[in-house]
């Protein structure tokens, strides 16, 4: 089932909604969920656990990967988590290699779960997260350090408006 007719059958959107996300979606070319988020129809965490369900993959918050240990976030090398944006949650120990549990927010980014395969020689099974979760453990964990974005406050400006005219238009 899509994303659309899944949020229509939980009755989380109707119709008209739906198609306003989907017009929103067509135009800007981004995903049908951040349509949702941008139009205020459904919150982040609504468009995740509707992809959790989609998707068939776990869905973890924020307050639970709080509790994950700094020697399993830092059982991958930092670069390639804060490339990938990812953050390791648990490992399991089986055989000769183990498994690797995940939090993304593109479970279905199949080639960016391989290459972190390859890097730690896991399994790697994807949980679904928010971004801004896996950044804040991510930050919380000394992993992003002072890089991210700062606002940049600018004195009031008291010169000539500007009058914004549709084209063509003077």
């Amino acid at each position: 089932m899509r994303l659309g007719e899944l949020l229509l059958h939980l009755g989380l959107v109707t119709r008209e909604q739906l198609d306003a996300a989907l017009a929103y979606h067509s135009r800007w070319h981004c995903r049908l969920g951040e349509a949702l988020v941008h139009l205020r129809l459904l919150t982040p965490e609504q468009v995740q656990r509707a992809l959790s369900s989609q998707l068939r993959v776990p869905f973890v918050r924020g307050e639970q990967m709080e509790k994950v240990p700094a020697a399993v976030v830092r059982s991958v090398p930092a670069g390639v988590l804060t490339r990938l944006r990812v953050c390791p949650l648990r490992v399991e120990r089986q055989g000769s290699r183990g498994i690797l549990y995940v939090a993304t927010d593109q479970p279905e980014n199949l080639p960016a779960l391989d290459e972190l395969s390859f890097i730690t020689n896991f399994t790697v099974r994807p949980v679904l997260a928010l971004p801004d979760d896996i950044e804040r453990t991510l930050r919380h964990h000394g992993l992003f350090g002072a890089r991210g974005i700062v606002p940049l406050e600018l004195a009031p400006d008291d010169g000539p408006a500007l009058e914004i005219t549709r084209g063509g238009e003077l």
